[in-house]
């Protein structure tokens, strides 16, 4: 029998990803979990305060850009190199944790995780502002790393910082969301996409 609260989580997150809020009862996260119901209910009395703690584990937690991008770079050039890398551990570490052998509807594992993701907005509280802060998080990370490399000569001098940070980060997000139906992000082409925009911004 599970006893650590950790591994409620864990098991809860592979339910929710994989059915949905509405579908995944207590019995059913409970019998993933290795408990009764009764097992469950004494780690997390409502279902949705288990929801709650498995997203701020796993989304808000997952991709704040703290947690996945520890990193310093000079440069524009290597700041893309190492943002590659980061997506990478993030994608396989979701996958790791997601594949438990049963994969119901075929699909890919980012896929069961975007599906979380829109669940996010429709069941937990008051998330608009949560889900915003997150986003805003790596457009800053984005612009920031711009600038730098504006301000170095880097890059060209008539480069707009806003419009390039949100292209770099829609490549991403597209590229990522789009594969997601098919299989998992083919990183290479990620970093062959954004290698391409960078070389557009050289001076």
């Amino acid at each position: 029998m599970i006893t650590n609260r950790e591994e409620v989580l864990e098991n809860a997150l592979r339910v929710f990803a994989k059915m949905n809020y509405e579908k995944a009862s207590q019995v059913e996260i409970g019998k993933a979990c290795g408990l009764t119901k009764a097992g469950l209910v004494y780690y997390y009395p409502i279902k949705l305060d288990l929801f709650v703690a498995v997203i701020n584990k796993y989304v808000f937690g997952m991709q704040s850009v703290a947690n996945k991008f520890r990193f310093k770079a000079a440069t524009l050039s290597e700041f893309i190199e190492q943002y590659i890398k980061g997506v990478e551990q993030t994608m396989r570490k979701l996958i790791s944790l997601l594949d438990d052998g049963n994969n119901p509807a075929g699909c890919s594992f980012n896929f069961y995780y975007y599906h979380l993701m829109m669940q996010v907005r429709l069941y937990y509280p008051d998330v608009e502002e949560k889900i915003a802060g997150m986003f805003r998080q790596d457009y800053e990370f984005w612009r920031a790393a711009i600038q730098s490399a504006k301000d170095t000569g880097e890059i060209r001098q008539d480069v707009d910082i806003e419009d390039t940070a949100m292209l770099f980060r829609q490549v991403f997000f597209g590229l990522s969301f789009e594969q997601s139906f098919l299989r998992e992000l083919d990183i290479q082409r990620l970093a062959r996409e954004l290698r391409f925009v960078y070389s557009l911004l050289k001076a």
